[in-house]
């Protein structure tokens, strides 16, 4: 098998377990991205709304 795949997120070609740590990184922050936004919005409907 071979260990230089090109990453999909990256430029440079990396070895695999670097491509799966970028991968989960950015995984990660997109999903604090979107719970934070989620409850950006859930407050604004609230306020919106004077239940807040």
């Amino acid at each position: 098998m071979r260990r230089d795949l090109p990453c999909r997120w990256q430029t440079c070609i990396a070895p695999l377990g670097a491509c799966f740590t970028t991968n989960r990184r950015k995984n990660l922050m997109n999903q604090i991205i979107y719970i934070v936004g989620a409850v950006v919005i859930v407050l604004a409907l609230l306020s919106f709304v004077g239940l807040r």
